[in-house]
């Protein structure tokens, strides 16, 4: 992990003071665990992005098949010249190298994207999807092979465990991580893992992963390495902390949970446990009195079926702080404020969960569509990382995992104040019932900026697009279906939407409501 600091830096973040001597990032890449069997496949979608927001007129992107071993059955590459809506399948990949459709398999792709120009993130800004006409989950890039030794270097230079999702452990719901290892061998993974259950109560220990090869993809079932974890988990959702001895790859690890009765998986991404990190570098110095601490924006899914919970994870810094909540409706009128709705004393590394169904059904005609979740801290010690989970799902159908989209809280930087704009964008799957969410919030105490917001739909079919404009007023929120019947004829298989305002605030997630009751999602690139 590099410090906060040093990642505002190095991703050039507005207002900051960057290192003049900085190497241009030329190769931006993510390495991909993904699986077909008879009952789902695996793809990865991105935007041809680098055109509209860097101006890059050409990328070349290697495309690298691997098996579960790590070795390479294929690599081709291709020019992304045009800004569209691209995809990987590996259904595709496969019948390249001749592989029999009836066989399983199991293994890794790995993207690199090739510029002579800066592309400022060694990241690039792809989604993986799993995926059957039934069910789909999705996550932004996770892990990456470094660029060279400084790369190495500057992200190892701080050793924490990955945490920050949701596990659970019965006969029909398995939580797993999966992770593809670097070029460098391991001659034993070991693991050391701390899971918390709703009851905040703790269970700790260890198991070797052996002999890891280089670019071998490893999947782990955590029932199979943690004895007892069923029972400590109460047939209820908890959280695990892992501590690895990896090194040579960017170990954000893919995390997730498969349901037997419906063939489905649901999955996210881990995220740093900063509990022990306590280091000037580790906390925000810039304490505003017209600023709240931090704060972020969420939609709440709470009608009809739906339910949509907030988890705090015990994952921060030592600290002490207070989560109020304000609540909104469409109209962008504050409904009502529960201050002090929540404390959190970090040395009580307590999960807590907070139910909005329950909330929201206090007020008539369930007015209440979406929440500002503001954090104020106590003194002067203000976490460089908030990391939340946003868990959206629906009761009573056949699937019986939400979404568990890993997301940050803003931190409230008076910089950000004289940004002219934003620029954010999203997929869009027409054929799974998609809806972009998109929020005028800020950190702001005092916050009346209203926004103008340009929406541009692309398609995979080709480079042409549709545009969308409205005004957004302050603490509002507009949605956007895929069902809405221009957007409807517009894209027909699959798209992407890029949002443009003028106005740094502009905050938003994406979210597919499958028939089944699978819902997957995650924030804006």
């Amino acid at each position: 992990m590099k410090s906060y600091s040093q990642h505002l830096k190095s991703t050039q973040e507005f207002g900051e003071k960057n290192n003049t001597t900085k190497k241009p990032i030329l190769r931006s890449s993510g390495v991909f665990p993904v699986i077909q069997n008879q009952d789902y496949s695996s793809s990865i979608h991105f935007l041809g992005y680098w055109l509209l927001k860097r101006n890059i007129p050409k990328i070349t992107l290697v495309i690298t098949l691997r098996n579960a071993d790590g070795k390479t059955l294929l690599q081709k590459t291709k020019i992304i010249d045009v800004a569209k809506a691209f995809s990987i399948n590996l259904n595709s990949l496969l019948s390249e190298i001749h592989f029999e459709p009836k066989n399983n398999f199991f293994g890794s792709i790995e993207t690199e994207f090739h510029s002579t120009q800066d592309m400022v993130f060694p990241y690039p800004a792809l989604m993986l999807e799993y995926h059957n006409e039934k069910f789909n989950t999705c996550v932004h890039t996770i892990g990456r092979i470094y660029n060279d030794p400084d790369d190495l270097k500057e992200n190892e230079s701080l050793k924490v465990p990955e945490s920050g999702f949701d596990i659970y452990g019965s006969d029909d719901l398995n939580s797993f991580l999966s992770f593809v290892n670097g070029p460098l061998t391991n001659n034993e993974g070991i693991i050391q893992y701390e899971v918390t259950n709703s009851n905040s109560e703790k269970l700790t220990g260890s198991f070797s992963l052996g002999y890891l090869k280089s670019f071998e993809t490893k999947l782990i079932e955590f029932k199979e390495y943690i004895p007892n974890l069923s029972s400590f988990l109460k047939n209820t959702s908890g959280s695990i902390s892992l501590r690895h001895n990896f090194e040579g790859f960017y170990p954000r690890f893919l995390v997730g949970t498969r349901q037997s009765s419906l063939p489905s998986v649901s999955f996210t991404h881990s995220y740093y446990d900063c509990t022990s990190r306590s280091d000037k570098t580790d906390f925000w110095d810039r304490n505003n009195n017209t600023h709240n601490d931090s704060s972020i924006y969420i939609p709440l899914f709470t009608k009809n079926s739906e339910y949509t919970n907030l988890i705090i994870y015990p994952n921060f810094s030592p600290c002490n702080f207070s989560i109020n909540l304000e609540l909104y409706n469409k109209n962008g009128e504050k409904v009502h404020e529960l201050p002090k709705f929540l404390h959190v004393d970090t040395a009580e590394s307590k999960l807590h969960k907070i139910n909005f169904n329950e909330i929201t059904s206090n007020y008539k005609n369930n007015e209440i569509d979406c929440a500002n979740i503001i954090c104020n801290f106590d003194g002067e010690k203000i976490p460089a990382r908030i990391k939340f989970g946003l868990d959206v799902g629906m009761h009573d159908l056949k699937s019986k995992l939400p979404c568990n989209i890993c997301f940050n809280s803003k931190m409230g930087n008076p910089l950000i104040e004289n940004k002219p704009g934003s620029f954010h964008w999203a997929p869009i799957f027409p054929h799974r019932n998609s809806v972009i969410t998109i929020g005028n919030f800020s950190t702001l105490k005092n916050y009346q900026r209203d926004s103008e917001i340009e929406m541009t739909f692309f398609r995979k079919e080709d480079s042409s697009t549709i545009s969308k404009k409205f005004n957004l007023k302050a603490n509002c929120e507009e949605r956007i279906n895929s069902n809405d019947a221009d957007i409807k004829q517009f894209i027909k298989t699959e798209g992407w939407v890029t949002i443009k305002a003028n106005n740094p605030y502009i905050q938003g997630f994406y979210f597919n409501f499958n028939n089944s009751g699978s819902v997957s999602g995650d924030h804006f690139f």
